[in-house]
């Protein structure tokens, strides 16, 4: 508008304006197609050469149908098919072209005329700059506290913006519902923590395709957690330790025996933010004892260092050893399964006699009292 002005003026100092005919017309073209600016003139003014004037003041076509700059030429071009008509064709619009062009006749006398003005909206498609978070932490997303995710976007019209959160199709939590706020281009989550949703989508659109959208992935900043499970398998002397991690970020995981760094093991990752970290030891029952001592699982990031132990003593191995050797030893030979099924039918057959003879016996007898 200013700039409109600053021009105005100048050609008011440069040579004397007549308004005539002088009306507004309101044009629309999506970006990349072309449209074209018709100027009718005056009967008076049949015949007359006329010059089109951008956005910027600038002259775009001389009266002689050539192009002013080099690399307008093939986008702006000049039509005069009929005495009273006069068009400019814009082919291949871009955002840039946005703005009011003017149809303008100058005569003889230093006279400028201006016949009729266009006001060009250029529609765009929208388009997503970025998903800004404002949170107090400077960008990290501590656990318990609000954030704020920003939208951006730029497109004509305005697009209108729709927030999605995939999660909640899946896992319908009435708390979230109240939790995560929508409100304009922003989404307001009261109180962030690892059980919210972690993905969120911006759709932008302004009718004019295509839409676009953009996800962005949030996982709060989580101090260590450690905790240490054990599990004693008897049947093959082993003693597997796990440890549980759950921190974001996790700067290091490490194993420790008696304060000293153990050889790397390998991470298991259960999700964004929890990891599990497994140490097998292996025993002979003859020879244990270098086994003993403190096993320390620890984890850090920029909060804190977090560590939990458990102490491996000569009364858990020993009554491993003890188990192994029992099992040992009480492992029955072939000799010794061989003796056991002849003895099981030694005594089968023993019983059997026995029990007929009792039988014979106690029938006799009946008979027998029977006579009497």
């Amino acid at each position: 508008m200013v700039l409109t002005v600053i021009i105005f003026i100048l050609l008011l100092f440069s040579s004397s304006i007549v308004t005539f005919d002088d009306y507004l017309e309101k044009l629309s073209v999506n970006t990349g197609e072309a449209t074209t600016l018709i100027c009718d003139l005056p009967e008076r003014y049949f015949n007359k050469p006329v010059d089109f004037y951008g956005p910027t003041g600038r002259l775009l076509v001389l009266k002689t149908g050539e192009n002013i700059g080099s690399d307008d030429r093939t986008r702006f071009m000049l039509e005069h098919k009929y005495a009273w008509t006069w068009s400019l064709i814009l082919s291949d619009v871009s955002e840039e072209d946005a703005g009011e062009y003017t149809c303008r006749i100058s005569t003889d006398d230093r006279t400028l005329t201006i016949i009729k003005r266009f006001d060009l909206t250029v529609l765009t498609p929208p388009k997503i700059i970025d998903i800004t978070i404002e949170s107090n932490n400077n960008g990290i997303l501590i656990e318990n506290e609000q954030i704020v995710l920003k939208c951006l976007t730029r497109g004509v019209p305005q697009p209108k913006i729709h927030w999605d959160i995939p999660a909640q199709k899946i896992i319908s939590n009435e708390n979230h519902k109240h939790n995560i706020i929508p409100y304009d281009n922003k989404l307001i989550i009261r109180n962030f923590s690892r059980t919210t949703p972690m993905n969120y989508q911006c759709i932008a659109d302004n009718g004019i395709p295509p839409r676009d959208t953009r996800t962005r992935h949030l996982v709060p900043a989580i101090p260590p957690e450690v905790t240490v499970q054990t599990t004693i398998s008897r049947f093959s002397s082993q003693i597997l330790l796990n440890c549980t991690i759950i921190a974001r970020p996790l700067r290091s995981a490490k194993w420790k025996r008696n304060r000293i760094e153990m050889n790397s093991t390998k991470r298991i990752e259960i999700n964004d933010y929890t990891i599990q970290l497994p140490f097998l030891i292996k025993f002979d029952p003859l020879n244990y004892t270098n086994l003993f001592g403190m096993y320390e699982c620890e984890a850090e990031n920029q909060f804190k260092v977090s560590k939990a132990y458990i102490i491996i003593n000569e009364s858990i191995l020993s009554d491993l050893a003890i188990a192994k050797q029992d099992r040992i030893s009480s492992s029955p030979t072939y000799a010794q399964i061989e003796l056991l099924l002849n003895c099981s039918l030694s005594l089968s057959y023993d019983f059997y006699v026995i029990l007929f003879i009792n039988i014979f016996i106690v029938t006799y007898s009946s008979g027998f009292y029977n006579k009497q």
